[in-house]
């Protein structure tokens, strides 16, 4: 039996994504090292290290900060570049036991569901990922129960990994 959902989008709900996305991806263990790495130059100035040193720790901090940054604002930008191209905020997902679509005035795409190597849960949103940098977002609002616990198991028993 297919399930079927309009899923409805908006800048909002994008931000919320890609900001649950960016936050797995980088994780707390480089949030803590860029807050170690801040302390350490803060105790070293005023222990009145040599300035190399002082310098190279700095220019370590800001671009391990930087790469954090450039990552958010690049899948930001992405999105909402893709968000902007609908001329209606929705798509029609539909899944069956072997795939899944998703179509909008955007396009259409129907993928397998060994497609999917994980499903991030978040309070508001659920991330299909393909790869490392590749997901669909699908708005937790929008998705019945049923077909909720159906993405889960088609996940699943196709091999990937649920991850709430």
């Amino acid at each position: 039996m297919p399930h079927e959902a309009t899923l409805i989008y908006s800048e909002s709900l994008l931000r919320q994504a890609v900001f649950a996305f960016w936050r797995r991806s980088v994780g707390l263990g480089f949030i803590l090292m860029l807050a170690v790495l801040a302390a350490i130059l803060v105790g070293i100035i005023a222990l009145g290290a040599p300035l190399w040193l002082i310098v190279t720790l700095a220019v370590i901090l800001a671009i391990a900060a930087g790469i954090a940054v450039a990552l958010y604002v690049g899948y930001y930008r992405n999105s909402l570049r893709k968000f902007r191209t609908m001329e209606k905020p929705q798509a029609t997902f539909c899944a069956d036991e072997s795939s899944f679509t998703m179509s909008s005035d955007a396009g259409t795409t129907t993928l397998q569901w060994s497609a999917v190597k994980e499903l991030w849960q978040f309070p508001s949103v659920w991330l299909l990922l393909y790869s490392k940098t590749q997901y669909s977002t699908l708005p937790l609002a929008c998705l019945p129960p049923e077909t909720q616990a159906f993405v889960q198991e088609r996940v699943r028993e196709a091999g990937g990994k649920v991850a709430g």
